[in-house]
């Protein structure tokens, strides 16, 4: 996908809109990403194939310890960083204006929800659809229970479990369990 001065303001930290110079770049990376996704979650396809149409997705190689079961949504996919022998169960959006980032052993509960997009509190400034995003970071062996969701800026730490249905609202610390909304500390171990 062609670089615009959008992935540059995302990747600071800025806000963009429906009249930022290069948004119509943006559009078409999202469009790009619809046709892959739908591809991927439609086609009937060996494990070979169904392994190279999400490597296409993500523009990475994927493990082939690495499943990702469809249906799966994302908004433009090469934002998804991957590790080994990670399990994405069904139903699951990873919302990828900014980076996620996913270590190795990591396994997603079905209907979980990794969100990076923000959009701001005036309603005048939602008038043009901006955006602006946080990066999200789910570190090694971490298991995020089914139907939960990660907001903007959140880092899981190595090892911790997110129970299901929790809404993780900021950092996890390594070794511990969350639980809730907003998703508090139930353990740590």
């Amino acid at each position: 996908m062609e670089k615009s001065v959008v992935w540059d303001i995302l990747k600071s930290g800025g806000t963009v809109g429906i009249g930022t110079p290069g948004h119509d770049v943006y559009n078409m990376a999202l469009a790009e990403c619809v046709e892959k996704r739908i591809r991927y979650n439609t086609t009937p396809l060996s494990i070979e194939e169904r392994r190279a149409a999400l490597s296409d997705l993500l523009g990475q190689p994927v493990d082939e310890r690495t499943k990702v079961v469809p249906p799966f949504h994302c908004d433009l996919g090469f934002n998804i960083k991957l590790g080994n022998n990670v399990l994405i169960n069904y139903d699951c959006i990873l919302l990828d204006t900014g980076e996620i980032s996913i270590g190795d052993n990591v396994l997603i509960g079905p209907g979980t929800k990794i969100v990076t997009a923000k959009h701001p509190m005036a309603a005048e400034k939602r008038r043009d659809w901006s955006v602006s995003c946080e990066p999200v970071r789910i570190e090694e062996d971490v298991w995020i229970g089914a139907g939960a969701v990660i907001l903007p800026g959140v880092t899981v730490g190595a090892r911790s479990i997110v129970g299901a249905g929790s809404v993780v609202t900021k950092d996890v610390p390594p070794d511990t369990v969350v639980a809730g909304n907003p998703a508090r500390v139930l353990r740590s171990f």
